[in-house]
């Protein structure tokens, strides 16, 4: 035990709030829009038409969807899109990790531009939800060919 964890308590300190499945969902698309180190309304706003357009976030109101934002936002900042990530994959249920991923490709597609921190997170993303790779091959196959146009 250490020295703040007598003071503390040992949980104040090192265990950090889990992540509903909406928060940790919406965690991955934050990191991915974050991994270029700048995030565009327009961005934002494109999310939050992804997400309404899935039924786990139906009944979700705007207040709710920006607590959320504002949320993931600040741990972005102080964590990086890696400790979003992190954190959000011990919330996102298994069957989610392959959705999640896919979002993220599509987010990171959206512009028709692919920055290599982009791939990075991409790759460290596909690792960290063990998402098999021939799925997650196949998904970046598909959204490369939804993002064309």
């Amino acid at each position: 035990m250490g020295l703040f964890d007598k003071v503390f308590g040992k949980n104040e300190i090192s265990t950090p709030e889990k992540f509903s499945k909406q928060e940790a969902f919406l965690a991955v698309a934050v990191a991915t829009s974050g991994a270029d180190g700048h995030i565009a309304q327009s961005e934002i706003h494109e999310i939050v038409n992804y997400l309404n357009r899935m039924k786990m976030f139906e009944g979700y109101t705007g207040n709710q969807m920006q607590k959320m934002f504002d949320k993931l936002l600040q741990i972005l900042k102080t964590q990086g899109p890696g400790g979003l990530i992190a954190r959000a994959k011990g919330s996102l249920p298994e069957n989610l990790r392959e959705t999640a991923f896919a979002c993220a490709v599509d987010i990171a597609l959206a512009d028709g531009v692919l920055e290599e921190s982009e791939k990075s997170l991409l790759n460290d993303l596909q690792q960290a939800l063990e998402v098999p790779e021939n799925i997650a091959v196949t998904i970046i196959q598909v959204m490369m060919i939804k993002n064309r146009g």
